[in-house]
């Protein structure tokens, strides 16, 4: 019986064909770092073993190499497929299939085919964003002359109800401070209604989101200026209804992200440590600066949330200045074998009473360049 395998951005075979590679970091949570994907169902052992001693080389044919949706609304999940048959004279061995975002999703019922044998690769597209669109999807195989293959997707969506700004950016703000910024909802339905609104997340506590009483379709976003030092993120959500051209009626949730950081006597360089895209066994540092209006010193600074299999990290600071307002918070790592995404937490803790514990996210990626 057939196994059906599933990936939400990509599909991979075991590791000992290749290693584990996420299609982007995750910057969800900054105490856990994401874990290696895995199949949802393992390939059946007599697929892995069954490769006979080959007469000849495989060859991947597809009948065609992109799909245009043509114009979409962003309302339901799109699906195609891209039909292949192994036209070579040895097994056919799909070793990768990665798409380009995670709106993409690719389904294969299996990954070795033997000698004249078909199959369909299924594609469901999750139609996010506004204008003209193009994701790929890298396939991976033992054809000799074409061991890479690049398919395309593409398609313009439409939005049937989109916020304006896409980002509401407080960017910095004193601690103690509060702020409000204004969410209009742009909808092909003029009469359409705002069911339900809020904020959403771990910081979702430090705002406020009320709807204008004069314009319906204008959301007053406030940060109340009751969270602590540091970047805070909350997922703003409206939920609307209304119709189309075509007379069909609609429910659509759209969503928004809002961003402040927080800013006591303490300014940093940065908000994170950025490492960026590294590849295995390459030694890695970052910096982070700490500029403050009176002298003060940094107590200890250590790294929670890292993965236990990922890359050794570590902190050093020191004094940048003779009067004690500068410190230099430096970051290095060695990522060893590790392939995949970068995720933990660096806490540094210092002596002023309202700014004792200063958090900064490390993120980024461990993968072969050039691939």
């Amino acid at each position: 019986m057939l196994q059906r395998i599933v990936l939400c951005s990509w599909l991979v075979l075991p590791a000992a064909l290749m290693g584990c590679e996420p299609s982007s970091p995750s910057t969800e949570s900054a105490n856990t770092g994401a874990p290696n994907p895995k199949l949802s169902n393992p390939i059946p052992p007599a697929e892995m073993t069954e490769n006979p001693q080959t007469q000849g080389n495989a060859i991947l044919g597809l009948e065609r190499f992109e799909h245009d949706f043509g114009e979409i609304w962003d309302l339901e999940k799109q699906e195609t497929a891209f039909e292949f048959e192994n036209k070579g004279a040895g097994p056919l061995i799909i070793e990768e299939v990665k798409a380009s975002c995670g709106c993409t999703t690719p389904t294969l019922t299996k990954t070795t085919y033997l000698p004249g044998e078909k199959g369909t690769l299924e594609i469901a597209f999750a139609p996010k964003g506004n204008g003209r669109q193009t994701k790929t999807l890298t396939v991976r195989s033992n054809d000799p002359d074409r061991p890479v293959t690049i398919l395309k997707i593409s398609s313009t969506i439409k939005p049937f109800v989109k916020p304006d700004p896409l980002y509401l950016r407080y960017k910095e703000v004193r601690k103690g401070e509060s702020k409000t910024l204004t969410l209009d909802l742009q909808c092909v339905d003029r009469n359409f209604e705002i069911l339900d609104f809020g904020i959403r997340g771990t910081a979702a506590r430090y705002f406020k989101v009320e709807q204008d009483s004069f314009r319906p379709n204008q959301l007053s976003v406030t940060f109340l200026g009751n969270a602590p030092w540091g970047p805070h993120y909350g997922n703003v959500f409206v939920k609307t209804r209304g119709v189309l051209p075509s007379g069909t009626p609609v429910e659509k949730e759209v969503q928004c992200t809002a961003s402040v950081t927080v800013l006591g006597s303490i300014r940093p360089s940065d908000t994170m440590f950025r490492v960026g895209a590294t590849a295995p066994k390459k030694p890695f540092q970052k910096q982070i600066t700490l500029t403050a209006d009176k002298p003060f010193s940094i107590l200890s600074a250590n790294i929670t949330g890292a993965r236990r299999d990922g890359p050794t990290m570590s902190l050093n600071f020191a004094p940048a200045s003779g009067d004690g307002n500068v410190w230099r918070v430096q970051l290095s790592g060695d990522p060893g074998d590790y392939l995949g995404a970068l995720s933990a937490l660096a806490v540094i803790e210092t002596d002023l009473p309202d700014e004792s514990q200063l958090k900064f996210r490390i993120a980024g990626m461990v993968r072969e360049l050039g691939k």
